[in-house]
Order: C-alpha cells, then sequence, then structure tokens
C-alpha cells in the first residue's frame, strides 16, 4: 500500500491524481453492480475529475456534480448491506464523490479514505472468491498474504507513484501535467479491464445476476 515515503510531501495536484486513479480502480464495482443511472452519472463524474487532473477549471462542474450524487438508500435500511450489490455500487459512487471534492480541497486524508474503501471492498471479493474461509491469526504471528485483487490494487497503487516519481525529475509544464494524467489514467482503467471478470464471479456466487 502507498505510505508517505513513498511519495514525500505530495503536492495537491498529486494527491488530486493519486485520488482519481483509486476512484476509478474501484468504479468497477459500479460498472458491474450499479444501477443504469448511477452507470451513467459516474461515467459523468469521472470524466470531471480528470479533467480537473489535467489541469482545466472544473472545479464549479464538480461542484455541480456533487450535488447530483446517486446513492441507493434502501440498501442501509437492511441488517447486513454488504449482501446487497447496492452497497458496492455506492460505496463506489462514494468514491467518485471524493475525487469530485478534492478538486475543490485536496487532501491527504481524503485519498487515504478512497484508497483503504477500495482494498476493503476488494478484500470482501476475495474472502468470498477464496470460500469465505476464516483465517486466524496468532498473537506474534505474521500477517497472511494479501487477496489477489488487493494485492492487484497494491500494484495498482505503486504503479501510479511511480509514474509520479518519474514526473518529479522532469520539468514541471503543462504537457508533462497532460502526459502524467494519461498515464494514471490508462493504468487505473486497466485494472478495472483486470479485475472485472472477478466482479462479474462475485456477483453470481451471491446471485445477484
Amino acid at each position: 500500500m502507498i505510505t508517505v515515503e513513498d511519495l514525500p510531501e505530495p503536492t495537491d495536484a498529486e494527491l488530486q491524481l493519486m485520488c482519481a486513479a483509486g476512484a476509478t480502480r474501484g468504479a468497477a464495482f459500479c460498472s458491474v453492480l450499479g444501477s443504469a443511472e448511477q452507470q451513467d452519472w459516474l461515467g459523468m463524474a469521472l470524466d470531471l475529475v480528470w479533467r480537473a487532473v489535467a489541469g482545466e477549471d472544473v472545479a464549479d462542474d464538480c461542484a455541480d456534480a456533487l450535488d447530483t450524487l446517486i446513492v441507493e438508500d434502501p440498501v442501509w435500511q437492511t441488517e447486513d448491506p454488504t449482501s446487497l450489490p447496492g452497497f458496492y455500487a455506492d460505496q463506489a459512487i462514494g468514491l467518485v464523490g471524493e475525487a469530485l471534492a478534492m478538486s475543490v480541497r485536496p487532501t491527504g486524508e481524503r485519498l487515504d479514505t478512497v484508497l483503504t474503501t477500495v482494498r476493503s471492498l476488494l478484500s470482501m471479493v476475495d474472502f468470498k472468491l477464496s470460500g469465505e474461509k476464516p483465517v486466524i491469526v496468532r498473537s506474534g504471528a505474521p500477517k497472511p498474504p494479501s487477496g489477489p485483487l488487493v494485492e492487484r490494487e497494491n500494484e495498482a497503487e505503486q504503479h501510479v507513484v511511480s509514474i509520479l516519481t518519474e514526473a518529479r525529475s522532469s520539468t514541471r509544464d503543462h504537457s508533462l501535467r497532460l502526459s502524467v494524467a494519461a498515464q494514471a489514467r490508462k493504468s487505473a482503467l486497466t485494472f478495472v479491464d483486470d479485475v472485472t471478470s472477478q466482479l462479474e464471479e462475485f456477483a453470481e456466487v451471491n446471485n445477484w445476476r
């Protein structure tokens, strides 16, 4: 997972980019489990997020998109919301909401929320697809390895850090910002392509499709 040491003293633009990439990866849950209305909103909102990352002045548009954020309230009326597909779609929508808010007020805490949520959602999928076998860790024993999807997420986070680290050694200009944004977005979309089949399997195992 990303630590402060990986990218010391990140700029607002770097925080914004890492958050956008994380939200894009998490958006895979809405693409598989969300309603058509949520998916339409998500596509529009992510486009705004990445335009902001590329340096466009779309802060007002991002604020307007936040006002129309779509969550399925009935999910939260159940005893176990994680037993419904809407929970995962709502979480993905929330991630994109955080990325929109980053265009107005970038913070490290907001980035941490996004990345922690993505890992948590993927760990639920790993647990389900592994047969829901609990792992008992004795006191003092090392933590068990992450599941395959969480490990893939960790690798994706590190890839974005490597893109930013390399960019730090180059001249900072608008063309570089566009290039870095394009690389990070491509990395996030590749992640989505890689994990979609597992999320579809997750939906089938839960009898959601």
